[in-house]
């Protein structure tokens, strides 16, 4: 039997991750620096990893709530209440997650129908293959460099046909660190209640913030809550991202699907993990505004060091803990620019058109690590792009 061959049609539709045919290469080759990762390089705060710890110790190792606790819920619905202007119901619009992938996965399953268009940003996270393993039809619109990678409304407006059923939101966006503004996402919330399309807010960025920036959920605006839903984590802002907790927000028929559905494929959220969330969202939140000092400082770092070498440009992220420099000077495509970097020079980015056609000519930049390999990084990346260059 040709196991290959038996394989049903939508599995070819998801395609291998970029991101992780990078990640090892680099693991072939010993003393990479990997500036390609995508997770915080601090350790989960000390008073969450007690939590998980009493929480053994009181007999949280039996089946969850298909749901969530109902204590972690109502703990989710008071922060969204407080920090995302968002006033949800925890017992019926309230759903947690195993982090934000499943409410993405869950919002393609249980709202794309084949044939139907996903509306999403390029560059912008790979949605690409959860859209097309449910028969959807991605629909890229552009974020230009010149517009620090904010899209323009009017070009949403002029993406939507007939056949457009829902939005994909990333903001603070991977990989460009930027943000759409209050009056961006008011536009766009105009377009889909002009149209009934639905709008998938992701956010997982929500807390890693510069320069005094304020973060805006677009279910918060008039007539926008019952047509989104809204991804969160506790990945990025908390260094939980091996704890797989998240959460969506979304009208009840949907977080009822998304229960149905949880009882079927892993039962629920793993228990000591939830409790470690209900500490993270309850307790003060220093720890996250200590983290995001830290990345700034190294924001500030990577974006004058990238500015300094030759056949390189870089905008300043305002958010996240991504930088995307333009390397078009450097005179290779971007996976050939990161290969030649990890093989010659033993630092890991991520080739910008991993994140859509218009990634092309950028590289992503993680400095979610230490001062002292950021700067050595940068040393080598300097010193690649000098040899390309003659």
């Amino acid at each position: 039997m040709n196991m290959e061959k038996a394989l049903a049609k939508r599995s070819h539709e998801v395609e291998w991750s970029g991101i992780r045919v990078m990640f090892a290469l680099a693991d072939e080759i010993p003393g990479v620096i990997n500036l390609g990762i995508g997770q915080p390089d601090f350790d989960t705060p000390a008073f969450i990893r007690d939590a998980a710890k009493e929480a053994l110790d009181q007999g949280f190792t039996r089946y969850p709530p298909a749901k969530g606790f109902n204590d972690l819920r109502e703990a989710i619905a008071n922060k969204l209440k407080t920090e995302n202007n968002i006033v949800a119901d925890p017992t019926s619009e309230i759903f947690v997650a195993v982090g934000a992938m499943q409410v993405i996965f869950n919002t393609m399953l249980h709202l794309v129908e084949p044939g139907q268009e996903v509306i999403l940003i390029d560059p912008g996270y790979d949605y690409y293959s959860q859209i097309r393993l449910f028969g959807g039809v991605p629909v890229p619109v552009p974020a230009y460099e010149k517009n620090l990678f904010k899209v323009d409304p009017a070009d949403i407006k002029a993406a939507v046909s007939p056949g457009t059923k829902l939005i994909i939101l990333n903001s603070p966006s991977n990989p460009t660190g930027a943000m759409f503004d209050a009056d961006i996402l008011a536009e766009i919330a105009r377009i889909a209640r002009d149209h009934d399309l639905y709008v998938l807010s992701d956010e997982p960025y929500e807390h890693i913030l510069f320069d005094g920036r304020k973060h805006v959920s677009i279910a918060a605006f008039e007539g926008m809550k019952e047509r989104t839903i809204s991804a969160y984590t506790l990945s990025k802002s908390y260094a939980m991202t091996g704890w797989r907790v998240g959460y969506a927000v979304a009208p009840k028929v949907l977080i009822d699907e998304m229960e149905k559905l949880m009882e079927h494929m892993v039962s629920g959220v793993t228990a000591v993990a939830q409790r470690a969330a209900l500490a993270a969202i309850t307790a003060p939140q220093d720890c996250v505004r200590e983290m995001v000092a830290e990345y700034d400082r190294r924001r500030k770092i990577v974006h004058e060091a990238l500015n300094a070498i030759d056949g390189i440009s870089c905008i300043r992220p305002e958010s996240t803990f991504y930088a995307f420099p333009n390397i078009s000077g450097c005179g290779l495509s971007s996976w050939d620019f990161a290969k030649y970097l990890v093989r010659e020079h033993k630092v890991a980015v991520v080739p910008g058109s991993i994140f859509g056609k218009r990634g092309e000519g950028y590289v992503r930049v993680s400095f979610a690590a230490s001062v002292e390999s950021l700067q050595e990084a940068l040393a080598r990346i300097k010193k690649g792009a000098a040899g390309l260059r003659g």
